[in-house]
């Protein structure tokens, strides 16, 4: 069975679940937007384009979800 890749909103909701503090200003340095669009795209308010969607994931694939943190 051949690997799908994510979509933009998969790797949205992805990050949002293992998010932490200050990734936003991580974000924003290491993909050349600003922090306020970033918090645009989190709340909905702007599209996620592949730049951002891919830093994010990148970011965020090897943590734990918030969820199961928070748990234990």
């Amino acid at each position: 069975m051949a690997k799908t890749k994510l979509n933009r909103t998969a790797k949205l909701a992805f990050y949002n679940a293992r998010e932490r503090k200050d990734d936003n200003k991580r974000l924003a340095e290491t993909t050349g937007l600003s922090v306020r669009f970033i918090n645009y795209v989190k709340n909905g308010e702007r599209k996620v384009n592949d730049t951002l969607a891919d830093a994010m994931y990148t970011l965020a694939r090897r943590r734990v979800k918030n969820s199961a943190v928070s748990a234990s």
